[in-house]
């Protein structure tokens, strides 16, 4: 029952961040109708075109990103279920009984593995940076990078703030500090960066389309992508992104973990035809290459 109430309450959460980023995107798309008095003009029209491109393509990216972290926190909730000990039938109307009269029974039960921490807040900024260091950075690294990360966040809600205003705004600004922290960090320090979030350093395969260029090329659900055309891919985005550089049709060589071994693939380049997102294969992400 407490799992089902999670996994409805991370649904929702999802469906309303999603209906966040889709009235600002609207907004942000009547704004400039809403002052005009005249349709636009021929010469208009094309910078009108890219501009509607670019917001659908920051719309798109963000919720894919939200479905991502569905997945991941429905994974986490899994494991949290499977580290805790079975309950033995009768014990928890025993527990529910007794709780108002024992402390020690309340104490018990919150140091169970996943019970209590489920509901408490998101990581304090000590927290953060202990769990930085945790993953192998040092203290003065784990603070630098937790005040970058602030920093980045502030630029992205000031491009949104922006953007909802009718204003025309990069769409990289728009994706949050992810992108920036793995170029100024370098991928083997990301990856760290992300682990120690706990969050999914691989693009897991849910399911595979059938005729696909995936099902062609030997792709299974289960498999885990981690690079695409020798590029290092952590989430969808990364992956989309690189299925839009190059030539389309152009012969890709992805890397994909299947059963603990690296098996390589060739792929065209373009829409892959898979569903997925989170590193362990879980629901979450979209098609692949969906992007406009």
């Amino acid at each position: 029952m407490l799992r089902t109430v999670l996994l409805v309450v991370a649904g929702l959460a999802a469906g309303l961040a999603a209906a966040y980023w889709l009235a600002g995107t609207t907004s942000a798309v009547d704004a400039p109708r809403a002052g005009s008095t005249a349709a636009p003009t021929p010469s208009e029209l094309p910078a009108r075109v890219t501009e509607l491109e670019r917001e659908l393509k920051a719309e798109t990216e963000q919720r894919a990103a939200l479905e991502q972290r569905v997945g991941e926190l429905g994974a986490q909730l899994d494991a949290l279920n499977a580290a805790a000990p079975p309950q033995a039938p009768g014990a928890r109307a025993a527990s529910s009984a007794d709780a108002p009269n024992s402390q020690g029974a309340t104490d018990s039960a919150a140091g169970q593995p996943g019970f209590g921490r489920r509901f408490r807040g998101p990581p304090t900024t000590d927290q953060r940076i202990e769990q930085l260091v945790s993953a192998g950075f040092s203290p003065d690294r784990a603070q630098w990078i937790e005040k970058r990360t602030s920093e980045l966040v502030m630029q992205a809600m000031q491009a949104q703030y922006a953007q909802r205003r009718g204003e025309n705004v990069d769409p990289a600004l728009l994706r949050g500090p992810d992108q920036t922290l793995r170029t100024e960090l370098g991928d083997a320090d990301y990856e760290r960066y992300l682990t120690a979030q706990g969050r999914s350093t691989k693009v897991g395969v849910y399911n595979v389309l059938a005729s696909s260029p995936a099902e062609k090329a030997g792709l299974q659900a289960g498999d885990q992508i981690t690079s695409y055309g020798g590029q290092r891919v952590f989430d969808i985005r990364d992956l989309n992104d690189l299925t839009l550089q190059g030539a389309p049709g152009q012969p890709v060589t992805i890397e994909v973990q299947r059963d603990q071994q690296t098996v390589q693939l060739v792929i065209p380049r373009g829409p892959i035809g898979i569903s997925g997102g989170f590193g362990g294969g879980a629901p979450g992400g979209g098609q692949f290459g969906r992007r406009p």
